[in-house]
């Protein structure tokens, strides 16, 4: 508990000189004083001194926590700078904080409006205050409660509340004090000096380049006009090291303010300091012995009555007791030592032999190799003290000239002193200060706590402060407070005074290369890292001393850029360096593509799949020439998720099973990227590479990216470092536009080749089913025999991990809880009885519209399937599946080849549906599959099957109870089609065709489709054809070919449109069109349909003349009626250049024109007619010009961005600026131009913020951007720019924008402040009204016109008012509601009646 200073006692002031010998010493503020009597004088000397006694101290004490009061001016000296706050030295060794918000009113708001986005007069504080500058300001005291209550100290200096004691009308010539700069004009700057009434201007030259606004200056008062109400002064700066009064008659302590130089006369010497006067003797002052001119002095240096310059440090608020310092020169940085062998002290420095001076203030004095001061602290010495301790004996250990080992714990700016410790914990402490240890050390590291913000921890590595990220914790291990942990050192941040540091194995393994310094990045060699941004261009990655590297991926084949993620730990190869960013590659590939590995799993934790390492011989020479023994190297890789199973379901399962430190073998597939589902392909087919790959060979590929129409694929070739491109409909049999295919980044397909181009080194491929699959339905069987076999291996390793769920099988019965019915999915909830760790299913299709059992009730039920990944037993409670189904995973005899078996469908899941049979007392659980194959991706094999309905199956298996819908196997029953056999397809002998031609040869057409079905079969060279084919769609021939059969008794065969693939082939005469005589008849030509020519020509009778010639002329009647229709819209070009003519300034016409040719993609006409219409349009018309502007924009944004800028200020030049800014915010919103609409909502703010609807315009802006949090700040702007006429209307506006965006909180709070403040204003309260019944808050409306009802308006205004309350109640309120409102309105006709009266 802090002491109090004590009041000043009553009666007059005594004699400066005292009689000590009968005083009473009283402790107050460390100054110890004394009542001092008065001693007789002549009555004609000092009449006015025999008022009364004066507190005197007798010893100069220094400033601590207990006597510094608060709010108490006191001078600071800046030991360090950060963006948003400063660290400053107070006098007794104590260190205050300045914040952002304790600087200036002015410098408060420029960092609003920072906050809002405008950064044009922002500078934080690293600009505004130097390293040792001077300032003085109020201290506040706190309490940290996350430091265990302990005391900090803020300091505000902002002049508002520094100087809120002073009156302008005190001011003089000469006064010192600091001000603020608030505004920076042409020829100087206007200070915020926080003296009531008092209005300051510096004259500066060239203001702008020299300060900043919000600044802090000292400043000297150069001349001042006193008024009544507020004074005007002219000021110059002064450097702090010029702070001096002049004028020695100051009779107000109060403004004599911190900070300024006075003469100081020493009166006494005291055991601690001086004691001497200040101002002519007018103030009495005190020096302690640590502020002294030099550190090493001593107060007996110091001769009496001189006069000395000192600093004012503070001054005791009550007691008038002044504190000073004779160092002038104060110095954050100590002395420099003068030989270059001698270190400079610094912070842990150990001091051997430090010589006590003396048992001084606060501790003992030290002498630190004979040039330095140093002080042990009375509160350090007892501190290594535990109960009851004589204190003479523990200070006698610090003799005068005793030699001790001390270490430094830091230097105080103001004392000019070094403050130690000689406690042996810390002496023998190894890492004390961050210089200790360097990046890339292995420490023992010791938790002090968990991080939230981080995700990681706080640590300790001796004295020394680290934290350990969430990216850089080892996975799998379990933290607790106080454990100790084996690091390395990744970074030292001196700035923020702490170390950053990582457990994980990749960084402890031998042999690690790390990145301490850019010095050694140098290219071709390899470090460790670790990945902390995936963009879509690049990988950010980070190594040791906050090296940061970028890996663009475009360095990169497209087979690797996505196999990045955040944490991952792995070595990158220097490719370059630019400037301080280095250049990253990947190191070469350890393992071949297909090559199984043994690996062990180090961590099952990651979402992204199993993190692995592999351990093999190191082929690093240097590690094999140092003798090690372990000569090994660690590869760290990762499993995706989706390549632990072919089967997405099983997944989560199969993650489960691996274990951490579990031993499995997988197969590389790129990189550090492997795959378990792939072992059994790579361990039973050879891996192909670009030599052994051959046309017709089917691969197994993986999905990279998938998009409507085109995917990309990885094929397992080697030395093949593509995608593969693949359009949709070489994938599906059947592509529907409204159903797009779905498919997922790694998902298995099989795909043929179709082509292979040495020349391009490309490889052309189909994945349509039909291509890949053989079309037997036993493969089918396989496919789900294998799902089988996995699920029965996820069960046998979870039995081997004694995991409850393995217990179950499917088919068994067991008894279940009912816990209640799942809300959104309507599912039943169940708990397994006999144990708590395993819950159970049953879907609301098995349910249906039976009635739910009572909760915690037991019923019996049989398990459909098993969820392994999440412990769930899916299950179904009716009787006649419980009694139908068996545990029995084989089929009996009876069942095998059956087809129109009745079933019906219990589940319907990722891969199998799951059935039961509807006949025979018992039979086991029916699966069949979604998918007949991988490749069927639109799921062919289900999708009649539909969860409750019955349906017809048929067994395709021998021994499991493996089924398909009777319809798909009808479809595919006896289908024998070798996928890889394709090619071999049997055609027709060219002869066969010759007969057949001459069969029809009165038809041409039949020739030309000979030879169209000629080229079908021709095999490929190479990928290429002669006919230009594009896409490779089938390469067998149709069944039914085009050839005229027996039964069509030689009739001519159906023209069929030309195509791709027989587009050269075609007849001539099919394409052949009507030559163009002009734009009339191009019009109608298109309309009309080519008639075939005709091989002679017969002349026309007259009859047929005449006929011809009406037709003629209606049809050119048409035509010209058409073009006469203004209602038609135009066409062509020409009839364009018409409507263009006859109205140029109408702007619509134009935009219509343009739109025209973009729809041509005529981009570079559709610019010239936007040009050509803003010289067109007449200068008069400013909407329909802005229109144009605002349409060319458009077209810039669209296809040419880069040429928008100058499109804007071409617009903004010729156009009215605000309108056009206000269009081209809407603009930008509807092409998602966030970026440039911040840009543009920054001007207009900044260039029209008199203009109401600009803020109006930014609000909603803001809400579109999703940065609500913007459009407070920017209504705070807004009020401070608009006249105050203009208030009301721009709150209203905002809280209308606020109603818009859904936040109607902020909307009401808004509007009730203005109908509090005006209550006269009707549209207010009717606004209000109308706002609250628009969101439905119709109790709140009722509330609101309460309200209005009771105020005292004119009897017009109440009208409206009432008529809007009854509006309410009749449409949202009941009758008798709308009664009450009736009989208010009448009471108050009555009460006017009577008033009037």
């Amino acid at each position: 508990m802090g002491s109090h200073e004590k009041s000043f006692p009553r009666g007059g002031i005594a004699n400066l000189v005292a009689n000590t010998d009968s005083s009473t010493s009283n402790i107050v503020f460390g100054a110890t004083q004394r009542k001092i009597k008065k001693a007789p004088k002549l009555k004609e000397k000092h009449l006015e001194e025999e008022k009364g006694d004066q507190l005197q101290a007798f010893s100069a004490e220094t400033l601590t926590y207990d006597t510094l009061q608060e709010n108490m001016l006191v001078m600071g000296v800046v030991k360090a700078t950060e963006a948003t706050s400063l660290q400053i030295a107070l006098p007794g060794r104590m260190t205050a904080r300045a914040l952002v918000a304790d600087i200036s009113d002015a410098y408060g708001r420029v960092a609003q409006s920072y906050m809002a986005g405008d950064s044009s007069e922002y500078r934080d504080l690293t600009v505004l205050f130097s390293i040792g500058q001077i300032v003085y300001g109020r201290a506040i005291k706190t309490r940290n409660n996350s430091e265990g209550n302990r005391m900090s100290l803020l300091l505000t200096l902002k002049p508002s509340e520094v100087n809120s004691s002073l009156h302008h009308v005190n001011i003089k010539k000469g006064f010192i004090f600091v001000g603020a700069i608030e505004e920076i004009q042409e020829h100087g700057c206007v200070i915020e000096t926080g003296i009531g009434g008092l209005q300051a201007f510096v004259p500066i030259e060239g203001a702008a380049q020299k300060h900043h606004i919000g600044q802090l200056i000292f400043l000297k008062v150069k001349q001042i006009q006193h008024g009544s109400d507020k004074s005007t002064c002219q000021c110059v700066c002064v450097e702090q090291d010029k702070l001096k009064i002049k004028s020695q008659h100051e009779t107000n302590l109060d403004y004599i303010l911190p900070g300024s130089i006075v003469k100081f006369k020493a009166t006494k010497h005291l055991k601690n300091g001086l004691e001497g006067s200040i101002m002519n003797d007018a103030f009495r002052g005190y020096v302690n012995e640590h502020h002294l001119a030099d550190a090493l002095q001593s107060p007996q240096d110091y001769e009496l009555n001189e006069e000395y310059l000192a600093r004012l440090l503070y001054v005791m608020p009550l007691t008038k007791l002044v504190y000073v310092t004779f160092n002038l020169n104060i110095t954050v940085q100590p002395e420099q030592p003068e030989s270059e062998g001698e270190e400079l002290l610094k912070k842990g420095s150990i001091v051997e032999k430090a010589r006590v001076l003396r048992h001084g203030t606060g501790g003992i004095v030290l002498l630190l190799k004979h040039k330095y001061k140093g002080l042990i602290s009375y509160g350090s010495i007892k501190s290594n003290f535990k109960g009851n301790y004589d204190q003479d004996v523990v200070l006698a250990k610090y003799s005068s000239k005793s030699k001790h080992n001390v270490r430094v714990l830091g230097y105080d700016v103001i004392e000019s002193l070094y403050y130690c410790t000689d406690d042996p914990n810390v002496l023998n402490e190894k890492t004390y200060t961050l210089e200790d240890i360097q990046a890339g050390d292995i420490v023992s590291a010791r938790i002090v706590k968990p991080d939230p913000k981080i995700g990681g921890y706080s640590v300790k590595i001796g004295k020394v402060n680290g934290i350990i990220e969430q990216l850089q914790l080892a996975p799998n291990t379990r933290y607790e407070v106080g454990q100790r942990l084996r690091c390395r050192v990744l970074e030292i941040s001196l700035d923020r005074k702490i170390c950053y540091l990582s457990n994980r194995n990749e960084y402890l393994s031998k042999g690690i290369k790390l990145l301490t310094s850019l010095q050694l990045a140098q290219p071709g060699h390899v470090f460790t890292g670790t990945v902390v941004k995936c963009d879509a261009t690049y990988v950010l990655v980070k190594f040791c001393s906050g090296i940061k590297g970028i890996l663009h991926k475009q360095r990169l084949n497209e087979l690797v850029e996505s196999t990045f993620f955040e944490g991952q730990t792995t070595k990158f190869r220097v490719a370059g360096r630019n400037n301080d960013q280095v250049l990253l590659t990947l190191p070469e590939d350890k393992f071949q593509l297909g090559e199984i590995i043994p690996i062990e799993v180090t961590n099952n934790a990651l979402d992204a799949g199993l993190e692995f390492k592999i351990t093999f011989a190191s082929d690093d020479q240097n590690a094999a020439t140092t003798g090690d023994e372990d000569n090994t190297e660690e590869f760290m890789g990762l499993v995706p998720l989706r390549f632990l199973s072919d089967y997405v379901d099983l997944q989560e399962a199969k993650k489960r099973i691996h274990p951490v430190g579990n031993h499995i073998e997988a197969a590389c597939i790129m990189q550090n990227i492997f795959s378990l589902r792939d072992v059994p392909y790579f361990s039973e087919n050879l891996t192909k590479d670009w030599h052994t790959v051959q046309v017709g060979d089917v691969l197994r590929a993986i999905v990279k990216h998938a998009g409507e129409k085109v995917l990309e694929l990885l094929l397992p070739v080697r030395n093949y470092n593509k995608l593969v491109k693949l359009h949709v409909k070489m994938l599906c049999l059947q592509t529907v536009r409204d159903k797009p295919i779905m498919l997922e980044p790694d998902q298995l397909l099989y795909v043929k080749v179709l082509s292979k181009e040495p020349e391009t080194k490309t490889l052309t491929v189909s994945a349509k089913l039909t291509d890949v699959w053989s079309g037997q339905l036993s493969d089918t069987a396989k496919l789900v025999e294998s799902y089988l076999k996995e699920v029965s291996q996820i069960r046998k390793s979870l039995k081997q991990m004694d995991a409850p769920i393995a217990k179950y099988t499917r088919g068994e019965k067991i008894n279940v809880i009912f816990r209640g019915i799942d809300s959104a999915t309507s599912n039943w909830v169940y708990n397994v009885e006999g144990t708590k760790s395993i819950s159970a299913m049953m879907i609301s299709s098995l349910a249906g519209n039976a009635e739910a059992p009572q909760e915690g009730s037991t019923q019996e039920a049989v398990i459909l399937w098993i969820d392994y990944a999440n412990d769930l037993l899916l299950i179904s409670n009716k009787r006649k599946d419980i009694e139908h189904i068996s545990s029995s995973k084989e089929l009996p005899q009876n069942l095998i080849a059956k087809s129109g078996m009745k079933a019906k469908v219990l589940l319907k899941l990722d891969n199998i549906v799951v059935c039961s049979l509807k006949k025979g007392s018992s039979n086991p659980l029916i699966l069949c599959p979604i998918r007949l194959h991988p490749n069927d991706v639109e799921s062919t094999a289900s999708a009649c099957l539909r969860q409750g309905d019955f349906c017809h199956l048929a067994f395709i298996h021998d021994n499991l109870p493996i089924a398909l819908p009777e319809a798909v196997w009808k479809l595919w029953k006896g289908v024998k089609r070798a996928a890889v056999e394709a090619e071999e397809t049997t055609v027709k002998p060219k002869k066969i065709k010759i007969e057949n031609n001459a069969a029809n040869k009165s038809s041409p057409q039949n020739v030309t489709n000979g030879k169209e079905t000629e080229e079908e079969v021709k095999p490929l060279v190479n990928g290429k054809k002669n006919n230009g084919q594009l896409f490779f769609e089938d390469k067998k021939p149709a069944k039914t070919n085009t050839y005229n059969s027996k039964a069509t008794g030689g009739a001519e065969t159906k023209v069929r449109l030309p195509g791709i693939s027989n587009f050269w082939d075609t007849d001539a005469s099919n394409n052949k069109t009507q030559e163009e005589s002009s734009s009339d008849e191009d019009d109608d030509n298109a309309a009309g349909v080519a008639e075939p020519s005709s091989s002679k020509k017969r002349r026309l009778s007259a009859k047929e003349k005449a006929k011809a010639e009406v037709k003629e002329e209606e049809r050119l009647r048409e035509i010209e009626e058409r073009n006469a229709d203004p209602n038609q819209p135009p066409e062509t070009i020409d009839q364009f250049e018409r409507l263009v003519l006859a109205e140029p300034n109408d702007s619509k016409n134009w935009i219509q024109y343009m739109s025209f040719m973009l729809s041509n993609t005529e981009i570079d006409k559709a610019r010239e007619i936007a040009r050509r219409a803003i010289k067109t349009i007449a200068f008069r018309e400013t909407k329909e010009l802005r229109n144009m502007w605002m349409a060319l924009l458009n077209l810039e944004l669209s296809y040419n961005s880069s040429n928008f800028d100058d499109v804007q200020k071409e617009a903004l030049s010729h156009t009215d600026p605000l309108e056009t800014y206000i269009k081209l915010v809407e603009v930008l919103k509807s092409h998602n131009q966030k970026e440039r609409l911040i840009s543009v909502l920054n001007n207009l703010m900044r260039k029209f913020k008199s203009e109401l609807q600009v803020w109006r315009v930014a609000a909603e802006a803001y809400f579109w951007l999703d940065m609500p949090e913007r459009v407070q700040p920017t209504l705070q702007r807004a009020i401070n720019a608009l006249p105050k006429n203009e208030h009301i209307n721009c709150i209203v506006a905002f809280a209308k924008v606020y109603a818009k965006n859904n936040d109607n909180d902020m909307a009401q709070t808004l509007l009730d402040d203005i109908v509090t403040s005006y209550p006269k204003r009707i549209d207010i309260w009717v606004l209000y009204a109308d706002m609250l019944i628009k969101a439905g808050l119709i109790e709140s409306a009722r509330n609101l016109m309460e309200r209005a009802v009771l105020q005292k308006l004119q009897p017009d205004k109440m009208l409206v008012i009432y008529k809007k309350f009854l509006d309410l109640e009749e449409k949202h309120g009941t009758e008798e509601n709308a009664a009450r409102v009736k009989k208010l309105a009448e009471q108050y006709v009555q009460s006017q009646n009577k008033s009037l009266k």
